[in-house]
């Protein structure tokens, strides 16, 4: 589920380009996965929440 969600960060990310915001990001996430699967994926990555999770995402794939 990881790289699913990975992987739809990164899509999202290259759709808006530098623009996006993790709290864009997340909206469209929760459009995609449910509540449980986006609390599975941050809890997997050892983030105490969903935001940090995908601020770091997001930041490793800027570069």
């Amino acid at each position: 589920m990881n790289h699913k969600i990975s992987a739809a960060i990164g899509d999202i990310l290259e759709s808006q380009g530098g623009s996006l915001t993790v709290t864009e990001a997340i909206s469209k996430l929760k459009g995609m996965f449910s509540d449980a699967e986006l609390e599975e994926f941050y809890k997997e990555l050892n983030f105490p929440d969903l935001e940090q999770a995908v601020q770091a995402i997001i930041s490793d794939i800027k570069g």
